[in-house]
């Protein structure tokens, strides 16, 4: 690296730190191809970008309510698989068949539960018309039509557990029901195979209408505080657009904000996936905002640099940090959209930004 450095030609003369210190600005450095191999710069290209947006991640979910965990209600064995990762499904569709000693022993509950209510509602039946003929005394007649009422109030409670596993009351196999899909959607996850034996609660299946799509999104609390509902929100890399939702304004344990995004323009965004993102305050700065790879910056005697590729090297360039995330960085500075910067090579390339200093 030492006689590379060397070869290399500064342009102008470079000046001293305190030069650098009173806002003097480098020249540029020649490179040829060779050159730049040997140091490993690689270039990409500067992107414009909408004064004031902000940068930030999110991740691409399902709205409440349109996504679905299914899960086993007792424990069991999964005997058949209905419905496999991308299937298209309509509400109570098959997802699997199940078998369960448990799920029978509750139908037989079930069962005893009505046999207690038609025996209730017989003694009462049989009390009313003793009561009527002055056999009984009108207390017995209460307390028969309280067993009745008990007795249905644990019929009910017996029903409820059974629609509430999704399991019908019986059928030709008393201990095996099926798992059904509870909405119209896809089934995006599956966690069981034939013969595997599963605890109740244990999730098996989840289906998402991705229909409706939204964005979660991490933001410093200082971006948070220059957003409101309804600003605009794009992700570029999938053609995709959104608008703010809710913004939530106090930050968990890492500091960060949150914020939701309903999509209104999907483009090719898919569930799941976590990318870079821009949000677009309702009031803007009137001054030209540039895109560019994060690593491409540099800090450089307290100031932020990028180097801007040009027929004999690199021009080292003041540039202004707008917003970043971890991928991007919008800068405001001396750039165009035509132009190239540096991204990888960028320690080499410091190493003779700082050569005569």
């Amino acid at each position: 690296m030492t006689g590379l450095l060397k070869t290399i030609v500064f342009v102008g003369v470079w000046g001293s730190a305190a030069a650098w210190a009173q806002g003097a600005a480098p020249a540029e450095l020649r490179l040829d191809a060779q050159q730049k191999a040997a140091l490993g710069v690689r270039v990409a290209p500067v992107q414009a970008a909408q004064a004031g947006a902000l940068l930030a991640s999110a991740t691409v979910t399902v709205p409440p309510g349109r996504e679905v965990t299914v899960a086993a209600p007792y424990a069991g064995v999964i005997t058949r698989i209905d419905a496999g990762l991308g299937d298209v499904l309509k509400a109570g569709a098959p997802l699997a068949q199940w078998s369960s000693p448990q799920l029978a022993d509750a139908r037989r509950q079930m069962r005893e539960a009505q046999l207690d209510v038609q025996n209730a509602q017989a003694a009462l039946s049989r009390d009313q018309a003793m009561l009527a003929d002055g056999i009984i005394p009108a207390a017995r007649l209460q307390i028969s039509q309280n067993k009745f009422h008990a007795a249905q109030a644990a019929l009910q409670a017996k029903q409820a557990e059974l629609r509430s596993s999704g399991a019908s009351p019986g059928g030709a196999d008393y201990a095996g029901a099926s798992l059904t899909s509870p909405l119209n959607g896809t089934l995006v996850q599956s966690w069981v195979s034939v013969g595997q034996r599963v605890e109740a609660g244990m999730p098996l299946f989840k289906v998402a209408d991705t229909r409706q799509l939204q964005l979660d999104l991490v933001l410093s609390p200082e971006k948070a505080a220059q957003l409101k509902v309804g600003d605009a929100v794009s992700v570029p890399s999938r053609q995709a657009k959104a608008v703010l939702m809710g913004i939530s304004r106090a930050v968990d344990a890492a500091q960060q904000a949150q914020a939701r995004a309903r999509v209104t323009t999907p483009g090719s965004l898919s569930a799941g996936e976590v990318l870079p993102v821009q949000l677009h305050p309702g009031v803007t700065p009137a001054q030209a905002a540039w895109q560019v790879p994060a690593r491409a910056v540099i800090a450089h005697q307290m100031q932020s640099w990028v180097f801007v590729a040009s027929a004999q090297g690199f021009v080292p360039t003041l540039v202004k940090v707008l917003s970043s995330n971890d991928e991007q960085t919008v800068v405001s500075g001396a750039l165009s959209a035509k132009q190239q910067v540096a991204v990888t090579g960028l320690a080499s390339l410091r190493a003779l930004l700082q050569k005569d200093e």
